[in-house]
C-alpha cells in the first residue's frame, strides 16, 4: 500500500509543476501580447470614463469611453459591429467626428480616427496636449 501511495505522491507532485510552469507560461505570453501590442501602437493611450454618442447608420447609441487617443479609442458597446464598418462618435462635448471600427471583443469596440492627426489635436485643444 505505501508503495502505491508514494507513487500517487509523486503523480501529484509532478502534475502541480506542470501546471504551474503552465500558469507561468501563460501569464509571460500575456505579457508578450500587451508588451507587443502597446510597441506597434503609434500613439499614447489614456485611460477615462467618458460619454459619448456613436452613430452607426441612423442609429444612435449612447455609450461609454474606456481609453482615448490621438489615433482611436476604446468604447463600451454591446453591439457587434462589423470591422471596417464607418462611425459618427461625438465625445463628450466635442465634435462629431468620423471613424472605421477596427475590432470588437466582448462588450468593447476599438475605433480608428479617419481624420488626420492634426485635425484631431485641433478637435480635442488643451487636453490634446495629454496624448501626447
Amino acid at each position: 500500500m505505501s508503495d502505491r501511495r508514494e507513487l500517487e505522491k509523486m503523480e501529484a507532485r509532478k502534475m502541480a509543476r506542470k501546471n504551474k510552469k503552465a500558469k507561468e507560461t501563460k501569464a509571460a505570453n500575456a505579457n508578450n501580447v500587451k508588451d507587443g501590442l502597446v510597441s506597434l501602437r503609434s500613439f499614447k493611450r489614456r485611460t477615462v470614463v467618458w460619454p459619448a454618442v456613436l452613430i452607426v447608420n441612423e442609429f444612435e447609441f449612447k455609450c461609454m469611453l474606456y481609453d482615448i487617443s490621438l489615433g482611436g479609442v476604446r468604447l463600451k458597446l454591446d453591439l457587434p459591429l462589423a470591422t471596417g464598418a464607418k462611425v459618427n462618435i461625438k465625445i463628450k462635448d466635442f465634435e462629431f467626428t468620423e471613424a472605421l471600427v477596427s475590432w470588437h471583443a466582448d462588450a468593447f469596440v476599438g475605433l480608428k480616427f479617419v481624420e488626420d492627426v492634426s485635425y484631431i489635436e485641433n478637435m480635442f485643444g488643451d487636453y490634446a496636449e495629454r496624448l501626447k
